[in-house]
């Protein structure tokens, strides 16, 4: 229920790394006394296209050697028999996530590879190191979740509660995103900051903010894969940043009638990205709709983007009607490829930016009491 806000491979920490010029690894592997037909696989990226590379088990020993551009994250997959995968009953796979980075590396398991441990890597080893770091801070969200799961039903749908249970997981992210700015400040030189720094560029970042921290790691750092990816998506970020013009596009409304961004020129207005099949922006919803009603006589205005697909069209056109959501709705029905979406480089929603009537972005992620505050701010009580 609650995202824990971790990496999905590895904790975006490790030794600092000097240069990134081709690096030649090692992995040398002992899975207990495994034999063919048991197969170890080699699993990375490099530039989006994925490299594998596979040996047979021999007395549980497999070993494999390559290059690669600068460390990165790759995961190794032991298939202990050679049955061929039934779709109908996928089995589990036996893997284990590492990084591999130029060393002679050392990857033993008795019995499963998911359970086993690495040694010959500084970048694994302080990994391990700040994951034990970090355990208390993820240890909050298992306690969220542990809460929700021992609510009655009645409890777990209260909007105030789950409100409640937002605002406690943001504070928790806080408090890791933090954790890993504070890594970056003392190891610019270290690519396992850059790996810290890609993976806080959540939905609704500070661009402009990280842009500096960013610019502060070491030119080495900046010119990797990694680094361009980085750079690129703090750009596009920037694009919708507070301060900068409101990209303008065009969707056509529930009737088919084209809407422009633009059209709402000389008013304030909210644009809301959400969907019919989002719990959170439903019940985000009355709070527009309490909003709109106050200040809509005042120059305020509200303009709603569906990332509803077409074939929930009917859903999306009754929970306008169920919500009394009565301002302007456009959406191109592509679900999360929405264009407007994509301009705006919407991840999740509820997501919304707040424009001044000269089309400039002044805030965005706006919800509850937050939107009042603000609109109190520009039009008074």
């Amino acid at each position: 229920m609650i995202n824990t806000g971790k990496i999905a491979l590895l904790i975006a920490f490790a030794l600092p790394v000097v240069g990134f010029a081709q690096q030649n690894y090692t992995i040398d592997g002992q899975i207990g006394k495994l034999n063919k037909p048991a197969k170890a696989y080699l699993r990375y990226k490099i530039e989006g296209k994925e490299i594998i590379d596979s040996t047979f088990v021999n007395n549980g020993k497999f070993s494999f050697k390559g290059t690669i551009p600068s460390p990165m994250e790759g995961a190794i997959r032991v298939a202990h028999d050679n049955k061929p995968e039934d779709p109908k009953a996928p089995r589990q796979w036996d893997l284990f996530p590492f990084f591999i980075e130029g060393a002679d590396i050392k990857i033993v398991a008795t019995d499963s590879i998911k359970n086993a441990t690495i040694s010959g890597s500084p970048l694994n080893e302080e990994n391990q190191k700040v994951n034990t770091m970090l355990a208390p801070i993820y240890a909050q969200y298992e306690e969220l979740n542990k809460e929700y799961a021992s609510k009655p039903m009645a409890e777990q749908q209260n909007p105030k509660y789950l409100q409640s249970l937002e605002d406690r997981a943001a504070t928790i992210q806080k408090q890791t995103e933090d954790a890993k700015l504070g890594y970056i400040s003392k190891s610019p030189k270290s690519y396992m900051a850059l790996m810290a720094l890609s993976s806080i560029l959540g939905d609704g970042f500070d661009a402009v903010g990280l842009e500096k921290v960013f610019l502060g790691l070491d030119g080495s750092l900046r010119n990797t894969e990694l680094g361009r990816k980085v750079a690129e998506r703090i750009g596009q970020v920037k694009k919708t940043q507070e301060g900068v013009e409101a990209p303008d596009f065009t969707q056509p409304d529930v009737d088919g009638n084209p809407v422009k961004l633009s059209d709402f020129r000389g008013k304030y207005v909210l644009l809301d990205f959400w969907a019919s099949w989002c719990a959170p922006c439903r019940r985000e919803n009355p709070n527009l709709v309490k909003s709109y009603a106050q200040y809509k006589d005042r120059g305020f205005e509200i303009l709603g983007v569906s990332m509803d697909k077409a074939t929930d069209k009917a859903k999306w056109l009754k929970a306008i009607q169920d919500d009394g959501l009565t301002w302007k709705q456009v959406g191109d029905l592509k679900g999360w490829d929405n264009e407007a979406g994509a301009l705006y480089e919407v991840k999740a929603i509820p997501m919304n930016y707040l424009i001044d009537p000269e089309g400039k972005i002044i805030a965005k992620y706006l919800r509850g009491e937050e939107l009042d505050n603000k609109l109190v701010e520009i039009f008074g009580k």
